[in-house]
């Protein structure tokens, strides 16, 4: 029961609740008019514009892409007349399409072929389209499952259904594979979106409408993040049909939008989709912020002199709602991507409402400058709008208007001496400076809908600064098939050769991309660096530094510890100061003892200096572990089996869960007290120890240690023991090293060790194993281990290397050595060298730091592991950057129409031997097709038949 006494709104009766939205009023028009931020483009326009750049290019460069009607789309010659008017006839032969619409990659959706057949390629498009404007913003489309993304798609064509003529083409696919509706569902769908979800159909403004409403979400926070465009496709020749009946399209085939010659429109392809979040939310998340939407309107023309006829009031009336929506004055308006269809009769209608608004504020000297994109790829339909805010986003960020094509001569019927506005028939330079350069993007259909949106340019970006050699990073490249990666991979060299923050790009590749199966990981330095190993993976070479794999799976990893390392050096010092998993997990060790260690146990010591006893060294290198163990997790690799060795096997029992690593600790420091007593000695290295039972066995008073960095057998003991194995070992021609120790442990002294510590874990909980914990002695599994566990035998290099080969039970395909040092690694690698295990080291030398680890994880990732990247980037600052997407591995998936029999060619001979001869005898043209034989034939079978 709450105890809030302040009043509730849902409590509040209707006319209270009228008074109070009153008085907020003000405070509510400040929240809905934030600017909404463009993070992200994805497009298909004519011309092969298939990303922004290529799509700029063609702008910049004036080109024109209507062309032919392809054959592919129908049979031209079948529906052509030249004369307007003729029944079921178009008079044009002219449009700008995109390439490729019977093409699809169903297996990047997880589309089955059968279905992708069935798919109106509008749904299909809008698919890739999307996911590459998502790549562009540097959102991985895993992340937005379950969110309330909201989806505005506008489109008005269904050409798809006009195509099955045959009621047998229909089948299960068929409902979800057409409709409009279907479109924006099928892309909520796919991407698993929950916000609001709809297709809009408002004729030719479509696109324009589903950025306001998208804008509408935004700032009423329906939605988070908004994905808005929209899309048509020329698949059928009914519409072209239908507009050619409605004089809607040109005779000679081109938009002359605003030419005395304008005659109507030519007929375009295109999908366009926008990434939109709300500015705050942009900047907060670092996002590539590309433009702004300031303001949006929408309304309808009601009657004007006809249905398909524009209302000059109702456009001057959107635009000025436009304006008030987004606080923006006329004035500050300096350009205007026009609807522009080039039509006789729209052309000056919308130039007379442009005038009306932004006439009082703008002169000849300083004009608002007016242009259409239809001038270079057609009147893209439901896609129109959303290619007006593209061209002009694209424009902010080049600083140049583009051309405005096919201006021959203006339209007498605009006024143009009244009307401060410049078409520009060249390209026209459009700089940032101190004026915030804003433009205003205007559509409507010929079903009366009016639509206007104002784009201002994004906020100032700091420059980038020169890249200069960093410390290593990590880039992840994943795609769905070989040749996909391998395509991704070129793109990424060609890419890098622009100038780029190289741990921007690593942090934006690694986090807004969905990881995939095959995989290529780089650890590099800089940009050239990184485009150098990519490169040489492009060409099939084995490169340092790279690691690839098609991991359809996450790998099964064993965790090793290890237990030899007896030298002082500060293991995992540097980890220690720059990562805060690691150093947090080290100060938990240190508080359950109740003592310091930490900062004596990383002290840098110089040559020659004394090591630290068993005391310090033992909770300081068990520390390490823990810390190296908390950070692998946090970055996402967990174990699925452990094993340890020596005093490794504290560190194994701990990460199994069997226990808590605060006890842990606690025996680990009973174990180095014990051993502190323990006097001097000698300590001997041996080379393939796993080899040596027989000789060791002679000698039970020298106790096995573990393993060195080099995967080399330890053998301790007193120092004449030592010194008779290496003597027995030099007569077989084995190398050994003996070095002095102050703790020389023998297998009474360890014994006697292992009893206290025991002793010490009677009070300690233990838990049955959460993943297999391995015994390095057996290769068996631990239930059930408690206190009398820790009695337990050290074993032999040769049941070590047993124990070893016993994970291959387990199912484990790699084994990460957590160290100190890679000893499991080194012997794993002997042991198994054919084996089809990963080995990777976790600490590899007492000065290695994340540049050790980031190369384990990039043969991790290879292999198939997931990496929670955002742990991973924690505590880090990057901007997301623009990169290259996803390559499509696509193929043609098309119904086909249904096969229509050819007509038999009439056998005249056979026919005519039928009928009757005086009936036929008329019939010139077929006689004439017979031969003398055949006649006589047919004369002598009447004759017969009289």
């Amino acid at each position: 029961m709450t105890t809030d006494s302040t009043p509730r709104i849902s409590d509040l009766p209707p006319l209270k609740l009228a008074l109070l939205a009153r008085k907020v009023e003000s405070k509510l028009a400040l929240a809905l008019s934030e600017p909404i931020a463009i993070v992200g483009m994805g497009l298909r326009f004519p011309g092969g514009a298939d990303s922004p750049e290529s799509f700029w290019e063609l702008l910049r460069e004036g080109r024109d892409a209507i062309a032919p009607i392809p054959a592919s789309r129908w049979d031209v010659d079948a529906y052509y007349d030249p004369t307007p008017g003729t029944p079921g006839k178009m008079y044009t032969r002219h449009g700008a399409f995109i390439r490729g619409v019977e093409d699809f990659d169903p297996q990047f959706f997880g589309i089955s072929p059968r279905e992708a057949a069935r798919m109106d390629p509008h749904q299909r498009l809008l698919l890739e389209v999307t996911w590459e404007a998502l790549e562009r913003a540097g959102l991985s489309a895993t992340d937005l499952k379950g969110s309330s993304t909201g989806v505005f798609v506008g489109m008005m064509n269904e050409d798809f259904s006009h195509l099955m003529t045959d009621a047998t083409q229909i089948d299960l696919h068929t409902a979800s594979g057409s409709g409009l509706s279907v479109a924006a569902g099928r892309l909520a769908y796919s991407l698993g979106l929950q916000g609001p979800t709809m297709a809009v159909d408002a004729a030719c403004s479509s696109s324009l409408v589903t950025v306001h409403l998208a804008c509408q979400s935004l700032r009423t926070r329906e939605c988070d993040l908004a994905l808005a465009g929209g899309i048509s496709l020329i698949l059928s020749p009914l519409t072209s049909v239908v507009n050619c009946a409605m004089r809607m399209l040109s005779v000679k085939g081109r938009c002359s939008t605003f030419d005395a010659t304008a005659d109507g429109f030519v007929r375009g392809e295109g999908c366009g989709m926008l990434v939109l979040k709300r500015l705050s939310d942009a900047v907060a998340d670092r996002d590539p912020i590309l433009a702004l939407l300031r303001g949006s309107a929408t309304n309808h023309s009601g009657q004007s002199s006809g249905l398909t006829v524009p209302n000059g009031n109702a456009l001057a009336k959107v635009m000025r709602a436009a304006l008030q929506t987004g606080g923006v004055e006329p004035e500050q308006v300096g350009y205007m991507e026009a609807h522009g269809t080039g039509t006789a009769i729209g052309d000056p209608i919308e130039m007379e409402a442009l005038g009306r608004v932004f006439g009082p504020s703008h002169s000849k000297e300083e004009p608002l400058v007016v242009g259409s994109v239809k001038t270079n790829i057609g009147h893209t339909e439901g896609a129109a709008g959303v290619a007006g805010i593209i061209k002009v986003v694209l424009a902010m960020q080049h600083e140049e208007i583009p051309a405005h094509l096919n201006l021959e001569t203006p339209n007498p019927n605009i006024r143009w001496d009244a009307l401060p506005v410049l078409v520009p028939k060249e390209r026209r330079r459009w700089a940032r400076g101190a004026k915030r350069r804003i433009a205003g993007v205007t559509a409507f259909g010929f079903n009366g809908t009016n639509a206007h949106v104002l784009v201002e340019e994004a906020p100032l970006a700091p420059e980038p600064p020169a890249e200069v050699a960093s410390s290593p990073r990590l880039l992840v490249l994943s795609a769905r098939t070989a040749p996909a990666l391998q395509e991704l991979a070129g793109r990424y060299v060609e890419h890098f050769s622009s100038r780029r923050s190289f741990p921007d790009v690593c942090f934006t590749a690694n986090t807004g991309r969905v990881a995939a199966p095959h995989r290529v990981a780089v650890v590099a330095s800089s940009l050239a660096e990184a485009r150098e190993r990519l490169a040489g993976f492009v060409r099939g070479e084995t490169v340092p530094g790279v690691w690839a794999g098609s991991g359809r799976q996450r790998p099964r990893l064993a965790f090793l510890f290890g237990g030899g390392e007896r030298d002082g050096a500060a293991w995992g010092r540097r980890l220690f100061e720059s990562e805060p998993v690691f150093r947090d997990a080290v100060v938990r060790c240190e508080e359950a003892l109740g003592r310091p260690f930490a900062s004596e146990f990383f002290r840098a010591r110089g040559a020659g200096a004394r090591p630290p006893g068993p005391s310090l060294a033992l909770p300081g290198r068990f520390a390490v572990r823990c810390g190296l163990v908390h950070l692998w997790k946090a970055w996402g690799v967990a174990p699925s089996v452990v094993m340890g060795l020596g005093e490794g096997e504290f560190a194994a029992a701990c990460a199994a869960g069997v226990l808590s690593w605060e006890d842990g600790v606690k025996l680990v420091a009973t174990l180095g007290e014990q051993l502190e007593r323990a006097a001097p000695g000698a300590e001997l290295t041996l080379e393939r120890a796993e080899h040596l039972a027989e000789v060791l066995s002679r000698f039970p008073e020298v106790f096995p240690l573990g393993l060195d960095g080099e995967g080399n057998g330890i053998l301790s003991g007193a120092r004449a023991a030592i010194e008779a194995v290496q003597a027995e070992l030099l007569q077989r021609g084995s190398r050994a090293e003996l070095r002095d120790t102050p703790h020389a442990l023998t297998p009474t002294v360890w014994a006697a060790a292992r009893e206290a510590v025991a002793a010490a874990a009677r009070s300690k909980a233990h838990e049955r194993p959460r993943v297999p914990w391995l015994s390095a002695h057996t290769g068996r599994s631990l239930e059930s281990p408690g206190a009398e566990h820790w009695r337990g035998p050290q074993g032999t290099p040769a049941q070590w290397a047993t124990a070893l080969k016993a994970l291959a039970g387990q199912g484990v395909s790699g084994c990460l050595d957590l160290g100190p040092g890679a000893g499991w690694t080194a012997l794993g690698r002997r042991v198994e060298p054919m084996g089809e295990r990963s080995w990777f080291s976790g600490l590899r030398s007492p000065e290695d730091d994340r540049a050790g680890l980031l190369e384990s994880l990039a043969g991790l990732v290879a292999l198939g592991a997931e990496v929670a990247w955002p742990e991973f980037y924690r505590d880090q600052s990057h901007d997301k950057v623009v990169l290259p997407t996803s390559c499509f591995q696509r193929s043609r998936y098309w119904f086909e129409q249904p096969a229509v029999a050819p007509a038999a060619k009439p056998d005249v001979f056979s026919s005519l031997k039928e009928e009757n001869v005086e009936a036929l005898a008329g019939q010139l043209d077929l006689i004439e097709q017979l031969t003398d034989e055949q006649v006589e034939a047919l004369l002598g079978g009447q004759k017969g038949g009289g």
